[in-house]
């Protein structure tokens, strides 16, 4: 007969001794243990909500870049950023082939609209390899004057964030144009013409303000960019239009 040294209760003969403390601890484990489960659930949980949150696309930034196209230059070059530059970029490409599908259109007079959609593409395709090229390398163009004449480098995918951003509301006049050509030709290819022009010289802007040009650069930052751009497109339009 003698006492446990660790809970003091007295041991028996031939009878198997479990002290106190040791059953207490492992009750404690085992409810701590759940408890530590659910909060590291809820901290994925969490992570995985804020993840999920932050690619999705907000309505109130699309009217805001409508209505305030400059807003675009604060825009940031994180996912959420890269995605409302490519939807910029996506509005003037779609604008480009509708306009061309709506020009294809009066040549196919008395078939009605989805003869032209389900006939072989020919202009409409053209004009959207068009306008997939045109934006592409007008903004490429303006990226490569002002990283080499400024301090001011600017990563990718910041400057996608910011002039892809500031596409929107050309490409939604676009857009209105090519849905206007399927039923008046002239009108529609009027305002395209205006848009392009409108989006060139706000483009130049832009770019201005983004790169910072001083007025002593302005004139040959403005010829580089738009002369990059005429030599590219006019080698893209010869080698692949």
């Amino acid at each position: 007969m003698g006492f446990c040294i660790h809970c003091g209760k007295e041991l028996t003969d031939g009878v198997a001794h479990q002290c106190a403390n040791d059953i207490s601890a492992k009750y404690t484990a085992a409810a701590a243990e759940p408890e530590h489960g659910r909060q590291d659930s809820a901290s994925a949980g969490g992570s995985h909500a804020k993840t999920s949150s932050a690619v999705q696309v907000d309505g109130q930034v699309l009217l805001n870049l409508l209505k305030n196209p400059m807003s675009a230059l604060n825009m940031r070059g994180d996912q959420t950023g890269m995605i409302y530059g490519l939807i910029g970029m996506a509005s003037s490409i779609l604008g480009f082939w509708l306009f061309g599908l709506g020009v294809k259109r009066m040549f196919y007079s008395g078939l009605g609209m989805m003869s032209a959609l389900l006939s072989d593409f020919g202009m409409g395709s053209r004009f959207l390899l068009l306008g997939l090229f045109s934006t592409v390398i007008l903004l490429g163009s303006f990226w490569l004057a002002g990283n080499m004449m400024t301090k001011q480098k600017l990563d990718m995918k910041d400057y996608i964030a910011k002039m892809g951003s500031f596409q929107l509301p050309f490409g939604a006049v676009l857009i209105v144009s090519g849905l206007l050509s399927f039923l008046l030709v002239k009108p529609a290819f009027f305002l395209l013409v205006f848009t392009l022009m409108t989006g060139l010289a706000a483009n130049s802007a832009a770019a201005i303000e983004l790169y910072r040009i001083g007025s002593t650069q302005l004139v040959k930052f403005i010829g580089i960019a738009l002369g990059i751009y005429v030599v590219l497109l006019a080698v893209v339009n010869t080698i692949l239009l």
